[in-house]
């Protein structure tokens, strides 16, 4: 049943293109300027070298020496994979790529990427929960909010406690890689939590830069999806917006945030009068933006540095 979940956020999608004024939508799609979208898609190169070099520098932590060339064709390779196939197996392309050119087991491969992705949602959960706040989104601060917020600030040192994090490893694992690797890779805790420790070092302050770094090349091509559309909305207004609609787009109930993204999209589009026509158009265009051309872009990669499919099959059938 877990396997259909996904394609709840396509039901979403279909549901909204049904509810929508599908002549606006065209209408606003075929005014767009080129210029400002193509610049965006240009600007995907900078925005994933960034997140490269972040990795990279975590795998040099632990002793791991690929070429900053190397290490970002294997992150856009993970990208085209992951568009490809379900269960976030695009994440999980980097830990075989470690096992294939470094002879790095899957405990401690999977440690340097499991640490990368969490910059990530750091950084978006801290930028979403100001979203929240800002558009009283929940109106007063509840409970709930309180408690979330404070569990994110302890996150860090959640992760290092073994004993607590080994009670939270099977679930955390369910939703990081495909689930019938995640049994390995328990049996393989203390190679990652080796790996996690081998990383702590104020080396990460150089990581967290790279991240913010990344982000905002990404929130800078989101301003211009925004501006190709003509849409009069304030830089930090689209930071706020895309912070929360991507972490929206973490709930395991749609395939590339379809359906999920439009439908929070088109609630944060009304907080400043915008119709639905305008909030499908955008997400339509983030969609292009970094799905399908980031997908295209990942494609080149992986010709250029393969990794056998016969290898992750392989894989993937013995984990």
């Amino acid at each position: 049943m877990k396997k259909y979940t996904r394609f709840i956020g396509l039901l979403v999608l279909f549901l909204i293109l049904y509810l929508i004024d599908l002549k606006k939508l065209f209408i606003n799609l075929s005014g767009i300027n080129l210029s400002y979208l193509f610049l965006s898609i240009i600007l995907n190169i900078p925005h994933l070298y960034f997140k490269s070099l972040r990795w990279n520098l975590l795998l040099r932590e632990q002793a791991i020496f690929y070429s900053k060339t190397e290490s970002f064709l294997i992150y856009m390779s993970s990208l085209y994979i992951g568009f490809l196939t379900p269960g976030r197996l695009g994440e999980f392309v980097k830990v075989l790529y470690l096992r294939n050119d470094k002879k790095i087991s899957i405990g401690t491969g999977f440690s340097s990427v499991l640490a990368d992705r969490l910059f990530d949602l750091y950084l978006l959960i801290i930028l979403g929960f100001i979203g929240v706040w800002q558009f009283n989104i929940l109106g007063q601060l509840s409970s709930p909010f309180i408690f979330l917020t404070v569990l994110i600030i302890l996150s860090p040192l959640i992760i290092l406690n073994e004993n607590l994090m080994g009670k939270i490893i099977g679930i955390l694992f369910k939703f990081a890689v495909l689930k019938k690797i995640s049994g390995n890779i328990k049996d393989n805790s203390k190679a990652f939590y080796n790996g996690i420790n081998q990383l702590i070092s104020s080396k990460l302050f150089f990581s967290a830069i790279l991240t913010c770094f990344g982000y905002l090349t990404f929130f800078l091509q989101s301003y211009l999806i925004l501006l190709s559309m003509n849409i009069s909305l304030s830089f930090l207004t689209i930071i706020l917006f895309m912070s929360i609609s991507n972490l929206i787009s973490f709930i395991p109930i749609s395939i590339s945030g379809l359906g999920t993204r439009d439908a929070t999209l088109i609630y944060l589009f009304s907080t400043m009068n915008l119709i639905p026509e305008y909030a499908v158009g955008y997400s339509i265009l983030v969609f292009i933006t970094f799905f399908v051309s980031g997908g295209i872009m990942g494609a080149i990669a992986w010709f250029i540095k393969p990794l056998s499919l016969n290898e992750i099959r392989k894989t993937t059938k013995s984990y």
